[in-house]
């Protein structure tokens, strides 16, 4: 099927999504589902053969709808099996299809059930769960870098080869999407934070601070005493990050309004049906989309009808996701901060109009995202 600048296909256990840039690749096992992201650029040498293939793959699922549907025409009482909006088999036979005239509304419904089903598999895997980024083995080197007119800090972080947090931990910025041209920045060589020790303070305080275990940043630094580190004393406290910036989930567009709750409600593109939804829509027009806390991105690519999707990870076992993007920031395995943007909102997918779907889960298990948006 054709929608929006895209196609796609499905053969069995396999869905494969066409698009200008890329070709999205999904397969549903029995042990969970599987993405792959396939870049044209890398495919230009090979696209002939891939066009080729695709053609005869087409070619020949045609021919075997077309015998299976003659199959099934001959014999109307052949039980098949719908999905309900919890996923409950309900054993249904073609004559009862044919008597309530389900046709297009039907296979609009299957076609969302199986983006829900894809959706949940993947937003509750281990895949997408969060994990500390790794850190270096190679001794500490501090440099300076003075900032040149045109460079923000994702420019620097790049070519140093750290994150931005550790930037903006190290030199004790306020704002992550403004640096002053001529600034002096110190850059470690691994992540983590430069920490100038402060009068009255001690090792085993930042250790329970930023959760660092003691004996990790003693094994990064070369104190003469550890039980006493003079005031002034430089510090680097390996894998940590800066604090987040308000306690909960930040709102992750300039928008307050919800156009719809979490809960049951009914379809939009069906008003006979009900559907247990889950997650918040929030009225966004193509506005900038923020990551609602620290983590780090597990996927960032399409999702059939939820259009262009992120997940972020967060520690503690929440996950969040934000579907219908327009425009994506981001890649997979970057580590974000809370409030840093990430995409823009659209409609892309099966989508009414703009908005942006948002998401929570809590240890694999999806929660009510209001009470936990910062008010």
């Amino acid at each position: 099927m054709n929608r929006k600048g895209f196609s796609t296909y499905k053969f069995g256990r396999f869905t494969v999504n066409i698009f200008t840039n890329e070709i999205v690749v999904i397969f549903i096992g029995k042990e969970g589902t599987y993405i792959k992201n396939f870049y044209k650029k890398h495919l230009i040498r090979i696209s002939r053969a891939c066009a080729m293939g695709l053609s005869v793959i087409l070619v020949s699922s045609l021919i075997i709808a077309a015998f299976t549907s003659d199959e099934a025409s001959a014999d109307t009482s052949a039980i098949v099996q719908l999905n309900d909006i919890e996923g409950n088999n309900i054993p249904v036979t073609l004559e009862d299809l044919s008597e309530k005239n389900i046709s297009q509304d039907d296979e609009d419904i299957d076609n969302i059930l199986e983006d829900e089903k894809i959706k949940n598999e993947l937003l509750l895997s281990d895949k997408t769960d969060y994990s500390e980024e790794k850190s270096r083995d190679e001794k500490l080197q501090i440099q300076t870098h003075t900032v040149k007119r045109g460079e923000n800090l994702s420019i620097i972080a790049k070519r140093y080869g750290i994150s931005i947090d550790t930037i903006c931990g190290s030199n004790n910025l306020r704002s992550y999407d403004f640096i002053n041209e001529g600034a002096v920045l110190r850059i470690p060589n691994k992540d983590g934070i430069l920490y100038n020790m402060a009068a009255g303070n001690n090792l085993i305080n930042l250790a329970n601070k930023y959760k660092i275990p003691a004996d990790k940043i003693l094994a990064q630094n070369n104190f003469s005493n550890p039980d006493f580190i003079k005031p002034g004393e430089l510090v680097f406290i390996p894998d940590a990050k800066p604090q987040n910036i308000i306690q909960g989930f930040l709102w992750p567009a300039s928008s307050r309004r919800v156009t719809s709750a979490y809960g049951w409600r009914r379809n939009p593109f069906n008003r006979a049906h009900r559907e247990f939804h889950k997650g918040v829509d929030i009225a966004a027009r193509y506005e900038w989309v923020k990551a609602s806390r620290f983590g780090r991105i597990t996927y960032a690519g399409w999702m059939g009808g939820y259009g262009n999707v992120i997940i972020i990870a967060h520690p503690g076992g929440y996950k969040t996701l934000y579907a219908h993007l327009s425009r994506v920031s981001v890649r997979n395995g970057q580590y974000v901060k809370q409030g840093q943007v990430i995409a823009r909102s659209g409609n892309t997918g099966r989508s009414t109009g703009p908005h942006l779907h948002f998401e929570i889960t809590k240890n694999g298990a999806h929660v009510n995202p209001r009470p936990l948006l910062a008010r």
